[in-house]
């Protein structure tokens, strides 16, 4: 192989989906957030053309076909034909959504646009200048496949890519003659590589929700000549959620807390010049338990200082909330008092203490409130076992105290 080979792969657009996991939409922030699925989609189509690369890999979902998007389809043809007029190729594996079939007929795909159905597993060879280049093996999502047998070849002559869309056993990608497994389905960016192989979900290119945090893009990839894959990650995102967990003491005084987060805020805008930044604080506290940090006032307080000094531009922080962590305990006297509270109290108590109990709160709580409340509590997870003891104390505080100390605080949690 002579020359460099270089191709891009993406996944999960997802153009007809909205940010979403705000409680309020700031007017000034409307635009980008708006738009931000297709600044970070169209920094995929930029990039192929500023690299000149052999092709472009789409492991689907790149919107929802029955959506009835108009902007979507509209914009997905204008970056095609950009690279048509590049002979620059395109290979487009069917998602759950996108699948060939149903796209709009009375939009002609250009030439240079090849995709793939989830009927059957196809093949077909990248030339340049009527060499080959690359070996693609194709088809769209299936949700009965979970191995990566079909795509299987007997020899490997010709770097080889697998280009799917779906979960499947990592057991089943381990195979010698596929160099690349080109995948798409998962929000979040993840590489493997075994045996030679490398297993590359790119993610989406825009987090949407606080559960896709963190930076989101694609992946450039080259083979040199002597057949060695180097893959790259391009950060797409315009817009960023970035959550921050910071550790405070109960009794911490309101400006000290606003320069701590304060310096946070900074060194994140620092960081991230060309994104919009979306951020959930959460509170850790520790020492002696203190309603006053817990009043709504004193969060909303808090929360607007930021917004004011970070927030007003359209490429700055935004805070979306300010929560504060239930504290580990509670005053003593409180689980000493011979009420139904402190009866809650020490019940949780014994859960806190001992990890084999089974966490059901069901009879401990108000008939109108049960439902609402404590339902499956009983089945969490391990991992969530110590953070939701502690809210219960709060909840608990809520529905059976009406502790005066805390009602005149308004410090109950949201």
């Amino acid at each position: 192989m002579a020359e460099t080979v270089k191709f891009i792969h993406a996944s999960d657009f997802h153009l007809d989906v909205s940010i979403s996991g705000l409680s309020e939409l700031p007017v000034h922030l409307t635009h980008a957030l708006a738009n931000a699925p297709y600044e970070a989609a169209q920094k995929v189509f930029d990039l192929a053309l500023a690299e000149r690369v052999d092709f472009v890999l789409l492991s689907g979902d790149l919107f929802d076909f029955e959506s009835g998007n108009a902007r979507a389809a509209s914009f997905l043809l204008g970056q095609f034909e950009r690279l048509a007029e590049k002979d620059i190729h395109v290979y487009w594996s069917a998602g759950q959504c996108d699948q060939p079939d149903r796209w709009p007929s009375s939009i002609e795909l250009p030439d240079n646009v090849v995709t793939f159905s989830s009927t059957v597993v196809e093949q077909l060879d990248h030339r340049r200048d009527g060499e080959t280049i690359a070996r693609i093996i194709a088809s769209g999502f299936d949700p009965q496949r979970k191995s990566g047998a079909d795509f299987s070849i007997p020899d490997g002559d010709v770097f080889t890519i697998a280009l799917t869309h779906g979960e499947f056993e990592s057991s089943s990608l381990d195979n010698q003659n596929v160099r690349y497994w080109a995948l798409g389905g998962r929000h979040q960016s993840s590489e493997l590589e075994q045996s030679g192989t490398m297993v590359v979900y790119p993610g989406t290119p825009q987090g949407r929700t606080p559960k896709e945090s963190g930076v989101h893009g694609f992946k450039i990839c080259r083979i040199d000549s002597v057949g060695k894959l180097r893959v790259q990650n391009v950060e797409a995102d315009r817009v960023r959620w970035i959550p921050q967990r910071v550790a405070i003491m109960e009794h911490v005084q309101l400006d000290e807390l606003k320069n701590e987060l304060g310096e946070r805020a900074l060194k994140i805008m620092t960081d991230t010049t060309d994104q919009v930044v979306l951020c959930n604080w959460f509170l850790a506290t520790d020492g002696e338990f203190n309603p006053r940090i817990r009043k709504r006032e004193w969060k909303q307080n808090l929360l607007d200082w930021l917004r004011d000094e970070f927030g007003r531009s359209d490429r700055g922080l935004w805070s979306v909330s300010v929560k504060i962590r239930a504290p580990k305990n509670l005053p003593i006297q409180w689980y000493e008092e011979d009420t139904l509270l402190g009866e809650y109290l020490r019940a949780t108590g014994r859960y806190q203490s001992d990890d084999s109990l089974k966490l059901n709160l069901y009879e401990y709580m108000p008939q109108t409130v049960q439902n609402k409340v404590t339902s499956g509590m009983e089945l969490v997870l391990d991992v969530n076992r110590v953070e939701i003891l502690r809210n219960a104390m709060m909840v608990g505080v809520e529905y059976l105290g009406k502790h005066k100390e805390l009602a005149d605080a308004g410090a109950v949690e949201d």
